[in-house]
């Protein structure tokens, strides 16, 4: 209230003027609780400590209760209290927090509203706006809680029964039809001793026993370490699907990285040739690694990457691919299998890799894709749906 000290100074001319001691009183009592007003108003916010808790990593569909804590450390109550936080508007939530609450001292309120992750993403859930006052409008102040926490909506991940991928590895942890190759640490049984067999595979107690000497039997299996390519460069998607075609592709991405990772306990990484938003960083690869945790990471990089104009992938292969090692799985999703693609995938099998291509994007003429594919020695894939996902896994691979 701006006037009031104007209408205090009127009244104190009045009252020298009018020598009226009621005007005296009645300018006394205004000045103290102004001053009052305006002393306390001004310390309501300093100590007040406000904290946001909420569940920072779901999928997409789920949903997490934002909770807020208003704890007054004063002694001094505060009269009234506005809080005002508006979420992002594609988190579906109910709509902005705005609660009007009165603290008393040493008084914690726990404010909730809810957000529904409708589409994946990298979010920042804040700031929020603060506003107290007197209980007489005398004085008010505004603040705002500033800190930003992330939200990471992970993208939807399709469960799939088997992934039809082979690797040029001779060891690993997946059975294999080939015979020439057996995995040291999966063991079946025990067989007699042949000339020619490595002493490192006797089985000394089983031999033993028998009173001959006896080998292990290992069970033929095949290493599957793969790396992920995401094409998410927006040339090469048409202009009507560019949308729905580079989504559909994160989809396919997660699903095969969580196959992989948990299902067959294989060494998964990850690259993209998109825009990773919080950093600002195009063209990344995330190392090959096994397990949860490593999973995890690779789903928070899926929800954060975003379509860009950037290195095309067939041009950016030769690089990203250097440094793996022999016999390393290459999933390449992209929208098409054009012929740079191609070239491409077949330079990185003459050297010792073994790439998979996976359309992503609906095409009728898709067999000329398969046969150029089959040519040079790549198997090629058609995943531009679900329907089209589930078909490529009932696919057996010999």
């Amino acid at each position: 209230m701006l006037e009031l000290p104007l209408v205090l100074l009127l009244l104190l001319v009045t009252a020298l003027l009018l020598r009226m001691d009621i005007v005296f009183y009645i300018v006394y009592v205004l000045a103290g609780t102004y001053a009052l007003a305006r002393w306390w108003t001004a310390r309501n916010l300093p100590r007040l400590r406000v904290t946001r808790r909420f569940t920072d990593h779901i999928f997409t569909g789920e949903r997490t209760t934002v909770e807020i804590r208003l704890e007054n450390r004063s002694w001094w109550p505060i009269p009234w209290l506005r809080y005002e936080e508006t979420p992002p508007g594609n988190l579906g939530a109910s709509g902005p927090l705005r609660e009007a609450i009165t603290l008393r001292p040493r008084e914690q309120v726990r404010l909730n509203y809810e957000l529904v992750g409708q589409q994946r993403g990298y979010y920042q859930i804040g700031p929020g706006m603060l506003s107290t006052g007197d209980l007489f409008g005398f004085a008010e102040a505004a603040g705002a809680f500033n800190e930003r926490t992330p939200l990471v909506v992970y993208p939807r991940v399709i469960p799939l029964s088997r992934a039809n991928l082979a690797s040029r590895a001779p060891y690993g942890t997946i059975k294999s039809r080939q015979q020439i190759f057996s995995d040291p640490t999966r063991i079946t049984g025990v067989r007699p001793y042949q000339a020619g067999d490595p002493l490192r595979n006797v089985d000394w107690k089983s031999s033993a026993r028998a009173g001959a000497l006896q080998v292990k039997k290992y069970d033929p299996a095949v290493s599957l370490t793969s790396v992920i390519f995401l094409d998410l460069n927006g040339e090469n998607y048409s202009r009507h699907l560019r949308g729905m075609a580079s989504e559909w592709g994160i989809v396919v991405a997660a699903s095969l990285a969580s196959h992989l990772t948990v299902e067959q306990r294989q060494v998964v990484g990850l690259a993209s040739n998109g825009l990773d938003a919080p950093s600002g960083v195009r063209c990344w690869t995330i190392p090959p690694r096994p397990g949860r945790t490593h999973l995890r990471k690779l789903l928070e990089w899926l929800a954060r990457v975003q379509l860009a104009e950037t290195t095309p992938l067939a041009e950016w292969l030769p690089t990203a691919t250097a440094d793996l090692p022999w016999g390393t799985t290459v999933i390449a999703l992209t929208p098409s299998g054009d012929e740079a693609i191609c070239a491409a995938l077949h330079r990185l099998r003459r050297a010792g890799l073994n790439p998979v291509l996976m359309v992503t994007e609906p095409y009728a003429r898709f067999g000329i894709v398969r046969e150029r594919s089959r040519q040079l020695g790549i198997a090629a894939y058609q995943v531009a749906s679900e329907m089209e996902l589930k078909r490529w896994q009932d696919v057996r691979v010999h």
